[in-house]
């Protein structure tokens, strides 16, 4: 490879040599065949020209041929026979002859030896055909006064070969140290990169020189902040990581990145675990207020009524008085009732344990019935104004019926609740592409930004007002009416401004939309869930 590369520089030594010798020699000799000397070493650097012509522009090849290594060993026989051969084209004085070519011979060859010092085989196979020409010479024209100057030949050829010996061995010594070298930073880099760290190693200007794949993954060729110690840094791509910064004796420095996303999720995960905890246990200490409260009531009105109602009881009363008492006792039971309907239907929902039974629906009827049984179980809101009003020419719902009374049935109850005795406006629309807005609005009190988003916790409670004196409700309307939405692909969202009211909204999806007069839209809605 080193000879091929060096081929055209070859040629304009040849070329330049060769005729600079002729003219040299033809001035100081006459009658010499030297021209024909100069036509070959032109012809054979002619060849070298032609040949890096070829090869120029391709690409440095992995891998060289045994056949490739002999073309280049006789190439090199061939141009060192045809320089050494000098002297046979010096006609006239032999011993001129000889000196002549000893002068010119030997420098060609510490020249090839300079240029080729990485391929002593070519270099030493130039210089052996060379000599070997020139004592050709010597024998056939044999003479007293050439031995001296053959022996000086010899000796200059044995330091020639010492020195690309030794010039080799260098070599040789130098490129085992890269590829050891080499290997030694990809078993570095190997090893880093399955460490699972980034690791870097900078400049004193914060510019990487080495970096394993993980590192160039993640981070930028330079590195901003190199103060020593560790620190958490911000989330890299999907990753979190811990920063390491050392300094080194040369004024660099290492940095290793360690992935501590587990420990950031661990972490997370923990924070989690025990928001939820204090949030179950708020949940807890609430639903025991609560209890204490909503049971407590009208238990003792049931228990102080039915008392008096007793056969132990001596004190009179009238049967308008009885029937009085009867109601209190079925008005506070029913109330009851539902307190503990709401209790199980949260605790069914939070098991995942309720079975959905789905079929088409009429809003509209769902709407009346669910206002009916507010109005039936709380006699007291007969006569709160509620309008009803309904986008004529609204779709069928696929829904389970009894999920979608009892939705409709507590944002009508919060509204009597929240409302004050205002009056409370149920309105359905349909929103294209979006699907069924139902909207339940109330002109009460309202509420802060605060108690919106704490809403929808179990068992909370705002500052609302309740038929019963001490009463407030259990505070699982909304979040039970939310899950049962979420089950069947919609939400229950809330919108409020304190002395302004509050509007509920559920909001039923286009998938749950029955298509008036399509015969196959319930299988259709069916596939969408």
């Amino acid at each position: 490879m080193a000879f091929a590369s060096h081929t055209a520089t070859m040629a304009g030594v040849m070329l330049v040599n060769s005729t600079a010798t002729t003219i040299l020699i033809e001035q100081s000799i006459a009658n010499t065949s030297l021209r024909y000397w100069l036509f070959m070493n032109w012809v054979l650097a002619a060849v070298l020209v032609i040949d890096a012509l070829l090869k120029r522009g391709l690409s440095r090849p992995t891998e060289v041929s045994g056949r490739y290594l002999r073309r280049s060993e006789w190439l090199a026989y061939t141009f060192g026979a045809a320089w050494g051969s000098l002297p046979f084209f010096i006609n006239g004085d032999k011993y001129m002859a000889v000196i002549y070519a000893a002068l010119l011979i030997l420098p060609m060859i510490a020249g090839m030896s300079a240029l080729l010092p990485h391929v002593p085989r070519v270099a030493l196979r130039y210089s052996g055909a060379a000599i070997f020409m020139f004592l050709l010479f010597v024998g056939i024209a044999w003479a007293r006064s050439t031995v001296a100057i053959s022996l000086m030949v010899m000796v200059f050829m044995f330091a020639v070969y010492f020195g690309m010996k030794r010039t080799y061995l260098t070599f040789v010594s130098n490129v085992e140290s890269r590829i050891r070298a080499t290997e030694s930073h990809e078993i570095l880099i190997g090893a880093l990169n399955a460490s699972g760290q980034a690791f870097a190693y900078l400049d004193a200007n914060g510019t990487v020189l080495v970096q394993n794949d993980l590192h160039k993954a993640y981070f930028t060729g330079t590195e901003g902040d190199l103060s020593v110690g560790s620190r958490r840094l911000p989330k890299a791509g999907d990753r979190y990581w811990q920063k390491s910064v050392e300094t080194v004796p040369n004024g660099g420095h290492v940095i290793l990145h360690t992935d501590v996303t587990s420990l950031e999720q661990s972490k997370r995960e923990i924070e989690v675990a025990k928001e939820e905890a204090e949030t179950a246990d708020a949940a807890k200490t609430r639903f025991l207020n609560s209890m204490s409260r909503e049971l407590k009531v009208p238990l003792d009105v049931i228990v102080g009524c039915s008392g008096l109602m007793g056969s132990d009881s001596n004190i009179p009363f009238d049967e308008r008085e009885f029937r009085g008492y009867a109601d209190q006792i079925r008005k506070h039971a029913s109330y009851l009732g539902g307190i503990i309907d709401q209790i199980i239907s949260f605790s069914k929902l939070n098991r995942e344990t309720v079975t959905a039974e789905e079929e088409i629906v009429e809003l509209s009827e769902i709407i009346n019935s669910a206002v009916s049984r507010v109005r039936l179980a709380s006699p007291g809101y007969a006569d709160v104004p509620l309008q009803v009003s309904a986008e004529p020419g609204l779709p069928k719902v696929y829904y389970d019926r009894t999920a979608l009374e009892r939705i409709v049935q507590n944002l009508v109850t919060n509204a009597f609740e929240h409302g004050s005795g205002s009056a409370i406006t149920v309105k359905v629309s349909r929103i294209v592409g979006r699907g069924i807005l139902l909207m339940v609005r109330d002109r009460g009190s309202g509420m802060g930004k605060e108690e919106i988003e704490k809403a929808f916790e179990p068992f909370f409670q705002g500052a609302r007002t309740n038929e019963f004196k001490d009463g407030r409700g259990v505070g699982l309307g909304l979040t039970v009416s939310r899950k049962l939405a979420r089950q069947h692909d919609g939400d229950v969202l809330l919108d409020s401004q304190e002395g302004r009211g509050t509007s509920a909204f559920l909001v039923i999806p286009s998938s749950r939309c029955v298509i008036p007069g399509d015969k196959h839209s319930a299988d259709q809605a069916q596939e969408a869930i």
